[in-house]
């Protein structure tokens, strides 16, 4: 399996109770969704928060499929510890081992505190506080299951969509 992980477009945190993405953010996610397009995906998931989901659906439209909730893969809220949300992504991870068992492409969109997390927990190292991966707005991380077992990071964070339209 082929896991890319994104983080969402740009959002105006003074927005409450949940920030959807700016103009920028729409820009971004629509650079994004254009660079996934010269691939195959076979899946499409965003964490519950709309501002994931409105990220997701410039991808998933140009594949032709639905975004799919993965309710497990929400930001850190407050109060939760680093540990907890470890586990969540833990086990998001585990389900989609189970879940893809061959070539099959699939990204996720969530949140960069939770990405973290998620990355960690793809490459099975623990989260630290002194140390994260990084996580720009629509930064992509690509991370590849080997049936030998292996697991290969081919790169994490790349936002060269943004800097490069044509990327």
């Amino acid at each position: 399996m082929v896991l890319y992980i994104a983080r969402h477009g740009e959002t105006n945190p003074a927005q409450k109770p949940e920030p959807l993405l700016t103009e920028t953010g729409f820009d971004q996610a629509k650079r994004l969704g254009e660079r996934m397009s010269r691939l195959h995906l076979d899946r499409v998931f965003a964490s519950s928060l709309i501002r994931a989901q409105q990220t997701a659906k410039e991808t998933a439209d140009r594949q032709n499929l639905p975004v799919e909730i993965f309710p497990d893969i929400y930001e850190i809220e407050n109060g939760e510890t680093s540990d907890s949300a470890y586990k969540r992504a833990v086990a998001a991870i585990k389900s989609l081992r189970e879940q893809f068992t061959k070539d099959e492409r699939i990204i996720v969109f969530a949140h960069g505190t939770f990405n973290n997390c998620l990355i960690s927990a793809a490459l099975g190292f623990p989260v630290r506080d002194d140390f994260n991966f990084c996580q720009e707005n629509t930064g992509l991380t690509c991370i590849r299951f080997m049936p030998d077992g292996k697991t290969k990071a081919e790169f994490i964070n790349d936002y060269g969509h943004l800097d490069n339209p044509e990327f």
